[in-house]
């Protein structure tokens, strides 16, 4: 069987459910039973399978069949990611270094910045605490789960009840560093600035420090 072309893996992870149940497999790293997928995003059974079986047909999932230890009651099926190698990177670095030609010039990249604000408020209210909720802080979960979602790999270290530091590893755009720094860290500011001021409570961005060692982590401190 052939494998399927990379706009049919594109197509796939487009739908928001579809990418949310792609990701928790991933981040799981272990077969997980249509069950624990329903739990964790808050989906019922019958939504998550026809999802399940278009990701499939992308090769991003696959499926077994298994008996509990007794091999008493029916067999369970349980779902693994499959990774997607290369080659799905290479088809996103294509487009990334065709699209960041257009954004060339200090009027461009105030819009990319511009942009990535928007899509970075859009990402932290997705993940917002329901209305009427009180929390004693700033809603760090949701934040990380935003930056998550975004390709980052997020700490938090609290730093007196107003201020937190965030370092940011697993930058998304490190392959774009070299030659398009200055538009890469725009847009990776915007992100930042959306996410925080859509957090609740408001969250305000005190400083950012791109590549803050030799370890390409990237520094944030946020503060209510």
């Amino acid at each position: 069987m052939n494998e399927p072309a990379p706009i049919e893996i594109h197509k796939a992870l487009a739908d928001d459910t579809r990418y949310r149940l792609y990701r928790y497999l991933r981040l799981s790293g272990r077969p997980v039973p249509v069950r624990e997928l329903a739990i964790r995003l808050s989906l019922h059974a019958n939504t998550i399978r026809p999802h399940l079986r278009r990701l499939a047909d992308a090769g991003l999932v696959a499926s077994e069949t298994r008996r509990g230890p007794s091999a008493v009651g029916r067999p369970q099926t349980v779902y693994t990611a499959v990774a997607t190698g290369d080659r799905e990177g290479r088809d996103y670095r294509l487009l990334a270094d065709i699209l960041a030609t257009l954004t060339t010039g200090s009027r461009a990249r105030v819009g990319a910045h511009t942009l990535a604000r928007e899509w970075g408020d859009y990402l932290v209210t997705r993940h917002a605490p329901p209305p009427g909720a009180r929390r004693p802080g700033p809603n760090l979960a949701g934040l990380r789960e935003a930056l998550a979602e975004a390709g980052f790999d997020p700490r938090f270290r609290r730093k007196g009840s107003r201020t937190v530091e965030i370092a940011l590893r697993g930058c998304p755009f490190r392959d774009l560093l070299e030659e398009h720094r200055e538009l890469v860290c725009s847009v990776h500011r915007g992100l930042l600035e959306g996410m925080l001021e859509g957090s609740r409570p408001r969250l305000h961005l005190k400083a950012f420090e791109p590549l803050a060692d030799r370890s390409s982590v990237c520094r944030v401190i946020a503060r209510t």
